[in-house]
């Protein structure tokens, strides 16, 4: 019993460790990650933390004090990246934006922020890196499922060849 049990456990257990199909485990294309998310730039001094980004035309900055994560309202922001220079104005969502078409394209953009914020000033840097766009991944085909189907027969096909052969092994009365 013993044997047949041993044999039984070692011709299933591989059908039994097939995970099911239709899934991509291979070395192909990988989907860009987060393709949705604007360019960002994030910077940090012992006064302020900032984060840019771009989109619609425009920078937008978001200014928070580093020690204890609260907007900074009523700041003054300006910007420079190369030769151009522009000047923040607060929105009413406490961020400050300022029309920035140059950084639709895709590259590096180094920024130098000048900030006041009542008697705090900083001068922070970061750099905005704009990539391209994001090209659409063609559908895997679902060849798994098909495969898994012919390591299933050929385990049935062991499974009868090994029966067979036992079978034979203990037919009385057969001489070789």
């Amino acid at each position: 019993m013993t044997r047949q049990t041993l044999l039984f456990t070692l011709l299933f257990t591989p059908l039994l460790a097939f995970a099911h199909g239709g899934e991509d485990h291979g070395d192909g294309a990988k989907p860009a990650v987060a393709a949705n998310v604007a360019p960002r730039a994030e910077a940090q001094t012992e006064l302020f933390e900032l984060v840019a980004a771009s989109g619609n035309g425009q920078l937008t900055v978001y200014l928070d004090r580093y020690a204890s994560n609260e907007p900074v309202n009523g700041a003054q922001v300006e910007v420079e990246s190369g030769n151009w220079k522009g000047v923040a104005h607060e929105a009413d969502d406490g961020s400050y934006r300022v029309k920035a078409p140059q950084f639709a394209k895709p590259g590096q953009y180094p920024l130098i922020f000048t900030v006041q914020a009542g008697a705090d000033a900083d001068l922070i840097e970061a750099t905005l890196v704009v990539a391209e766009p994001a090209k659409p991944v063609a559908a895997a085909t679902s060849q798994g499922s098909g495969s898994m189907w012919w390591w299933v027969g050929g385990g049935l096909a062991v499974l009868a060849g090994v029966s067979l052969l036992l079978k034979r092994r203990r037919t009385p009365g057969r001489s070789a």
